[in-house]
């Protein structure tokens, strides 16, 4: 086989000349800088968007976590205060029922609010105190929580509290209403009890049926719990109103207005911060410092009742961490790839001065290449001649597998009858032939050749279904019919395969149905699908129904071919249509009757064949969806692509 080379490798040492002259008038820096330019532009800003795009989503991130922190603890923090307003509206209402009962006496009411201030604190043991303050400031009734013990003090140990100011406070406020002291931590005998006992005391009038104040309901919430519960984050801290720390990540900084450190203040520490605080209800924002969240705490309560202001912040560090480890890296990672793609364009560069000293030798790799590329196409040509050699060796070794068993059967019979034929012709001559011999001779030679006739038709049967497997579309001829009369001319001509049967055919053809196709390989499909029935169908049953039915579908035709028989199992139904797939090898079956179907409805019938199971597997409907009108395009289609196969 001969190659013809490309004109340009003849011409090469020719042009080799003219290359060398037209590079000598290259501008050598233009080249330089069209390769060096734009990376030295790109390197440098895909380093800054990848950084931007990292650093933001990693701080997103952070910003994310932070945010569900605080709005977490600002829930919490709103949800005591809110719950220490109806515990102590809840306790001024039971003092107020007490005290309303004019049946008791004075001792009597106090020893039953007492009982009750008891049974109070243990079913709410965040109160490390329970009161009843009366209209003069003196407590008439106290229920102390200490150690895990409740006590109620003797009267000459209950005190004048007239001047502390949450008493003040708490008076001048309306029926209903609820003043908070602010969080602080709790004074025995005018010392800070150790360890600290934050305290939040809530009071409220205890008021009669007339609106007449009988005292105060007052309660000492111990702050220890809900504190360490809002310090596990070990990121939350708790500000009060003038910006002293109660809750802090440096232990040092808590409680500064209780030991008059007026220095331990947000607002002397980052005062910045603190503006930025007092400004807003909640924020987040980035200073040099790090992150920080904050959010002021607001429940919603009486309109009348004065809540201490607090403020939940979180401050995290973080942000500034991703930001200096990922300018690291992405500076790095940039100045890598900076360097590494002007050693790129430096090579490149240079590599682009001297292609044109490389264009003889590329046009010999081209004339190479060209001869590579016949020989690989002679190679895939010969590759393709195999694969059809082996498709038809397939093809050949199940016909003779098929038609193995009939023609074996059939040569047994010849080759029997011929043996006793040889017996009968012996005797013959040797005059000693009897009747009775020669009766069961012909008998035997009936059976014989009826066997080898069934066999030899068999066969022939088998010969004419690989034939149709092997049909292409241009042996059928297209043209105008009513379907209800081809099915009826099929059922017709085939009556001979079921009139001996038990079971039944029924049709439901409209008579309206005309179409412009195949009548010929229709007519075989619908005459597989019904000895398809008949043979598998109905194995437990001596008497079933066929049933075939038509509808119109627009610009289609709808042909049902239902059985109510044993039905296809789920796993059969994916193969049914595959060559020589049966379930009936050892009665006779072929495997080729309904991949028939399904070769003549797709590539001469031009439409698709599926299978429907009945309800609980009984039953099958063999549904073909056909054109009305048939194209000749298709027809030669699937002409062409038999002859090619």
């Amino acid at each position: 086989m001969s190659i013809e080379l490309p004109e340009q490798a003849l011409m090469a040492p020719l042009n080799s000349e003219g290359v060398s002259s037209g590079r000598t008038r290259r501008n050598s820096w233009l080249t330089w800088v069209s390769y060096l330019l734009p990376w030295w532009l790109l390197v440098p800003l895909g380093s800054w968007l990848m950084y931007h795009y990292a650093s933001q989503w990693q701080i997103d991130q952070v910003r994310y976590a932070q945010q569900e922190l605080v709005d977490r603890d600002t829930l919490v923090l709103s949800a005591t205060l809110t719950r220490v307003h109806q515990d102590v509206s809840l306790l001024s209402q039971m003092t107020a029922s007490v005290l309303a009962d004019n049946r008791l006496g004075e001792t009597e009411q106090l020893e039953l609010l007492q009982r009750l201030f008891v049974d109070f604190s243990s079913a709410y043991p965040s109160y490390m105190q329970v009161r009843w303050i009366g209209n003069s400031g003196v407590e008439r009734v106290r229920v102390d929580y200490i150690d895990n013990q409740r006590r109620v003090v003797a009267a000459d140990a209950l005190q004048d509290k007239s001047s502390r100011y949450y008493v003040i406070e708490a008076k001048r406020l309306a029926s209903g209403a609820v003043y908070y002291s602010p969080f602080d931590l709790n004074i025995e005998a005018g010392k800070i009890e150790i360890p600290y006992r934050p305290t939040l005391r809530a009071a409220t009038k205890v008021m009669d049926s007339n609106g007449k104040a009988l005292g105060l309901a007052l309660l000492n919430l111990d702050g220890s719990g809900l504190l360490e519960r809002l310090r596990q984050s070990g990121k939350t801290m708790l500000l009060n109103a003038e910006g002293y720390w109660l809750l802090s990540t440096l232990g040092h900084r808590e409680w500064g207005f209780m030991f008059d450190a007026p220095e331990q203040r947000l607002a002397v520490i980052h005062p910045e911060v603190w503006r930025r605080i007092q400004e807003e209800p909640q924020g987040q924002f980035i200073d040099e410092t790090g992150m920080w969240t904050f959010s002021r705490v607001a429940p919603i309560l009486n309109g009348d009742s004065k809540v201490p202001m607090l403020y939940a912040l979180s401050h995290d560090e973080q942000p500034l961490l991703i930001q200096a480890r990922l300018q690291r890296l992405y500076a790095g990672v940039g100045a890598v790839v900076f360097l590494c793609m002007t050693l790129l364009g430096a090579f490149l560069a240079r590599s682009n001065l001297r292609l044109e000293d490389k264009a003889h030798e590329l046009q010999q790799s081209n004339a190479a290449l060209a001869m590579t590329l016949a020989q690989l196409k002679t190679s895939q040509q010969e590759l393709v001649r195999t694969e059809k050699l082996s498709s038809l060796g397939l093809m050949v070794a199940g016909v003779a597998h098929e038609l193995n068993t009939p023609i074996g059967a059939a040569m047994l019979c010849v080759t029997a009858l011929n043996d006793r034929l040889g017996e009968l012709m012996r005797d013959y001559h040797n005059g000693t032939i009897k009747r009775s011999q020669l009766e069961e001779f012909i008998q035997y030679q009936e059976e014989g050749l009826t066997l080898a006739e069934r066999n030899l038709k068999r066969s022939a049967l088998l010969i004419q279904q690989f034939r149709q497997v092997a049909a292409d579309r241009a042996n059928a001829d297209r043209q105008a019919f009513w379907l209800h009369e081809l099915v009826t001319d099929i059922l017709a001509l085939n009556h001979g395969q079921w009139k001996h049967s038990h079971h039944k055919l029924t049709t439901d053809i409209p008579s309206d149905i005309h179409m412009h196709s195949y009548p010929g390989p229709l007519g075989q499909v619908l005459q597989n699908l019904v000895h398809n029935a008949l043979i598998h169908a109905f194995e437990d049953t001596e008497r079933g129904e066929i049933h075939i039915c038509a509808r119109k579908l627009q610009h289609k035709v709808e042909i049902c071919v239902m059985d109510n028989g044993v039905g296809i199992e789920e796993q059969d139904c994916q193969r049914v249509f595959d060559p020589f797939y049966t379930t009936k090898r050892n009665s006779g079956g072929t495997g080729l009757g309904l991949h028939i179907v399904h070769h003549l409805t797709t590539e001469v019938l031009g439409g698709s064949v599926r299978i429907s199971r009945g309800v609980n597997g009984i039953g099958t409907s063999m549904i073909l969806l056909l054109p009305l009108e048939q194209v000749d395009g298709k027809s030669e289609k699937a002409a062409n692509g038999s002859m090619a196969s």
